[in-house]
């Protein structure tokens, strides 16, 4: 049984800042997910993603690599089995789709911490991690959001009935501070 800490949110919530602090605080896995999306300025290979072309990841899924697999903002993003450890909790960055193949996977036990931030603050944090942001891709991901994060889709996630913590990432904590609160729901003291 693989324990894993699902950190979901919009683009530019926190959610990965949240992961990599709680993987530098904590002995956690920290899952380093696939995608085909290009790297961003400071993101190294392996470290924040295995970066894979489209063929490359096709191949993943259908040779039954990938634990979960979706598309996100017209990329392609997913988990490898292999990036998961049978013993340790395993923290890792998911869309909604990805939660919901976790939480029907019986070799998953689930735990989901959803990631608020205003939209000030996410447009903010957009255009702030890039030396020459793409506006127009800042744009069409705060679009795709709105789809993916719709009423409707968070709604059928809590049918069903996930253990799922939500923070809020609004600049007045810092990220040790929110990994600290969240560190009893991670580790069962909840």
């Amino acid at each position: 049984m693989y324990r894993v800490v699902a950190i979901m949110g919009k683009s530019a919530s926190g959610k990965t800042t949240l992961q990599k602090t709680i993987a530098r605080e904590f002995d956690v896995n920290e899952i380093v997910s696939t995608t085909t999306r290009p790297k961003r300025d400071r993101e190294k290979e392996g470290v924040d993603y295995k970066f894979v072309t489209i063929e490359q990841f096709t191949e993943k899924v259908l040779n039954g690599d990938m634990l979960e697999a979706d598309d996100f903002n017209n990329w392609f993003y997913g988990t490898e089995i292999s990036a998961l450890n049978e013993n340790k909790v395993n923290v890792g960055v998911f869309t909604p789709n990805g939660v919901e193949a976790l939480a029907q996977d019986g070799r998953i036990d689930l735990k989901v911490i959803y990631v608020d931030a205003n939209d000030k603050q996410r447009l903010l944090r957009s255009l702030s991690r890039e030396t020459n942001p793409d506006v127009a891709e800042i744009c069409r991901r705060y679009f795709a959001d709105e789809k993916d994060f719709c009423d409707d889709r968070m709604g059928e996630l809590a049918d069903m009935n996930l253990n799922v913590m939500t923070i809020t990432s609004d600049g007045s904590k810092s990220m040790y501070q929110i990994a600290s609160e969240v560190a009893p729901f991670i580790f069962g003291q909840d």
